[in-house]
C-alpha cells in the first residue's frame, strides 16, 4: 500500500477519512479496529501503551507492531500518516528500524499545547526531528511559532446519512465539551431562549454543580456519537461555534457548515479571512448579549460553492508537493 494512515477511533475518524478508505492506494487503520486479536488491539491504544510499556519486553512490542503494519507496509509504501493519538517513541523507533524507506507524516488536529498536556512523550521539537513532515491546522499560532506545515483538518462528505430526508427542527445548535467556555455557552443559550429560538444544546463533561436547572440543555458524560452529532447539526438552521481560549483557527465545525451549506455563528474573528466567508451565511460575535437573532432565525438558501477542496485526499497532494 502506498499510503498508510494511522488514525484514532473509528467513530470520529471515519467521518474525516472515508474518502481515503475508498482509495486504492490508501489504507486507514483505526486504533479500535486494527486487529482481530483483542490483546494486540488493547496494547496499541495509546493510554494502554503508556501504562504498561515499561513492563513489556521488546520482542512482544515488536510482534504487536508487526501484526499491525506488515500487511500494509512494504517496499512500495511511501508514507505513514499518523495522528497524535498514535504517537509514542517505541512505535516511531520500530518504524524507522523496520521500514527506513518510509516517510513519516504527523497530523496535529489539536493545539500543540493540548497534545503536550495529554502525552508526556509529545515534545514538538522532538516531533519535528523524528517526522519528515508535521502538519497542523493552527495557521495562526502553532504553524508560525513552531515552524509547522499548515493544512486544515480535512473532512470527507458523509454517505451515511440520507441528507434529503433531514428537516430543519432547530434554529441553532451547539454540541461540545464545556472546557473553559461553560459560562459563555450558558449565557448564549439563555439569550436564545429569551428570544424564542428553538435550540439544541448538548454539552459534555459538566459538573453537577455547574448545570443550569430546569433548562432544555442536554448534559452528558459522554461525547455524542459522530453520526448523531452531524445529524443534529444538519437539523439546525445555524451551527454555533464557541472556541475555547487557546484555539486560533478554523475548525471542523466550520468545515461542516461549508460542506453541508449551513449558516454559521462563531466567536472566531479570523473567519472573515477564509475564502468561504460570506456575510449572508456567517456571523461573528464578540458579546454574547448582542447576537443577531434574526440571522439565526431566517431561512435562506446557503451555498458556499464547495467543490471538494477539504477532502482528505489533499493530504496525498500535499505529501507529493513537499516531499
Amino acid at each position: 500500500m502506498k499510503y498508510v494512515f494511522l488514525d484514532d477511533h473509528y467513530d470520529q475518524g471515519h467521518f474525516l477519512m472515508s474518502d481515503l478508505e475508498n482509495h486504492q492506494d490508501c489504507k486507514v487503520i483505526y486504533k479500535d479496529r486494527l486487529h482481530q486479536n483483542a490483546i494486540i488491539n488493547a496494547f496499541c491504544c495509546s493510554h494502554i501503551i503508556r501504562k504498561i510499556k515499561k513492563r513489556l519486553r521488546m520482542p512482544f512490542r515488536e510482534r504487536a507492531y508487526h501484526a499491525i503494519l506488515h500487511r500494509y507496509c512494504d517496499a512500495d509504501t511511501q508514507a505513514i500518516f499518523m495522528t497524535t493519538g498514535w504517537y509514542c517513541d517505541m512505535l516511531i523507533g520500530y518504524i524507522r528500524m523496520k521500514y527506513p524507506h518510509i516517510r513519516l507524516v504527523m497530523l496535529i488536529r489539536d493545539t500543540v499545547k493540548d497534545n503536550t498536556d495529554r502525552n508526556k512523550e509529545f515534545e514538538i521539537g522532538k516531533i519535528k526531528r523524528l517526522f519528515d513532515l508535521v502538519i497542523s491546522y493552527d495557521n495562526v499560532h502553532d504553524v508560525p511559532v513552531y515552524g509547522l506545515t499548515y493544512a486544515p483538518v480535512y473532512m470527507s462528505k458523509t454517505d451515511s446519512l440520507d441528507l434529503s430526508s433531514l428537516t430543519c427542527k432547530y434554529d441553532i445548535t451547539f454540541i461540545g465539551a464545556a472546557k473553559d467556555r461553560l459560562d459563555l455557552i450558558h449565557r448564549i443559550y439563555q439569550n436564545c431562549m429569551a428570544h424564542g429560538l428553538k435550540a439544541f444544546f448538548y454539552i459534555f463533561r459538566v459538573k453537577k454543580s455547574k448545570k443550569l436547572s430546569h433548562s432544555g440543555i442536554i448534559y452528558s458524560r459522554r461525547y455524542l456519537k459522530r453520526l448523531m452529532f452531524l445529524e443534529k447539526e444538519l437539523e439546525a438552521n445555524c451551527i454555533l461555534e464557541i472556541l475555547k481560549g487557546d484555539a486560533h483557527s478554523n475548525t471542523t465545525r466550520f468545515w461542516e457548515a461549508v460542506i453541508y451549506n449551513k449558516k454559521f455563528y462563531t466567536n472566531w474573528k479570523g473567519i472573515v479571512d477564509s475564502p468561504y466567508y460570506h456575510p449572508k451565511y456567517i456571523k461573528v460575535f464578540d458579546n454574547p448579549d448582542d447576537l443577531d437573532y434574526d440571522f439565526i432565525r431566517e431561512r435562506i438558501d446557503v451555498d458556499y460553492n464547495y467543490q471538494g477542496e477539504l477532502s482528505p485526499l489533499k493530504y496525498i497532494d500535499l505529501f507529493k508537493q513537499l516531499l
